[in-house]
């Protein structure tokens, strides 16, 4: 195991398009980081400027106490799991797991105790004479998973490993590869762009933006107090309503220019409350019901129990402590 060390790392494409920007992280040994962010932010790239599969055009990338910018993937001592599991289709699982370890030309009961021993640590081991054709989705992920664990390196890179499973098979394979993670302790650097999936894995989220660092911190750091208005948006489901502080009057703060964040489940019904919602569209998830409509002409939504009642209009109150204030041009944290 090791620490990952990003200094003002950038790259900059031949054509002059600048996909990341200076990023400075610090990955403790054993630690689980999740870059996460929208589609096109830059995560992935980073990801593989760490893996060796991009070239690094500014800062250094270190793996433990040794720089490797220049030095190649299979030589880095890292093992990474992919979404589309790129296991060998004509090779049974054993075979898979033991194909890098035969490349390195690892004596055969090395190889036969980390194949058995990841087999036993993901519950494969009936599937080890099967092909992957014969294998569910996520047999295969945990197959491509056990072929990371055999290499027994200094850190796991993950890129986006469950984009390809259904949404109940996701839940439960987060859950697997977290516990997995805590047992080995191997340092990890995830990449997604579902926010319930990082917040669930991760020690500490780094949340991305047009190839820029918005914040790092722990989830729920990161959940109660959002550095931007775009972390404020992304992390939390439903998402925070952020609504410009001409819309409510009313509501302390809103007498600078700016915007207002509050979180759907932050508010309160009150029938004499300051914020009135004309409801557009109900939301019924079972306990709770998401209400969809417009406070000042803007959109907005609250959280509330399901047995409440309805009409045209809600009016809500919120807590002085959960609102919070962005800057209306840089979008950066005010209070």
């Amino acid at each position: 195991m090791a620490s990952i060390t990003l200094d003002n790392v950038g790259k900059v494409y031949p054509d002059g398009t600048r996909a990341i920007g200076g990023v400075d992280l610090d990955i403790a040994d054993g630690e689980f980081i999740v870059l996460v962010g929208p589609s096109g932010c830059g995560k992935s790239t980073l990801l593989r400027m760490v893996a060796g599969l991009e070239e690094i055009t500014d800062g250094t990338v270190k793996i433990g106490d040794r720089v490797v910018n220049k030095v190649e993937p299979a030589d880095r001592d890292i093992a990474m799991v992919f979404q589309n599991y790129a296991l060998y289709p004509h090779m049974s699982v054993r075979k898979n797991l033991e194909y890098g370890l035969k490349n390195r030309r690892t004596p055969r009961a090395e190889i036969d105790r980390r194949v058995n021993e990841a087999a036993a640590i993901l519950q494969i081991g009936d599937y080890l004479e099967r092909k992957p054709r014969a294998l569910s989705g996520g047999q295969r992920q945990r197959v491509a998973m056990g072929r990371a664990i055999v290499r027994e390196p200094a850190a796991f890179l993950f890129d986006e490993p469950l984009s390809n499973l259904d949404a109940k098979l996701r839940v439960a394979m987060r859950l697997e590869i977290k516990e997995l993670q805590k047992r080995l302790r191997t340092t990890s650097l995830y990449v997604t762009h579902d926010q319930l999936e990082a917040m669930t894995l991760a020690d500490r989220l780094v949340v991305l933006n047009m190839g820029t660092v918005e914040q790092i911190g722990t989830p729920l750091e990161v959940y109660r107090r959002p550095a931007s208005a775009f972390v404020a948006g992304f992390i939390g489901s439903p998402a925070m309503n952020l609504i410009s502080s001409r819309a409510v009057p009313q509501l302390p703060g809103s007498a600078h220019a700016g915007l207002l964040g509050i979180r759907p489940e932050d508010l309160q019904i009150d029938p004499a409350g300051p914020i009135e919602l004309n409801i557009g569209a109900v939301e019924e998830l079972g306990a709770q019901r998401l209400v969809h409509g417009l406070v000042g002409g803007e959109n907005f939504t609250v959280a509330m129990p399901s047995d409440a009642e309805l009409g045209e209009t809600l009016r809500l109150t919120i807590p002085p402590q959960a609102l919070h204030r962005f800057d209306a041009e840089s979008g950066k944290r005010l209070d």
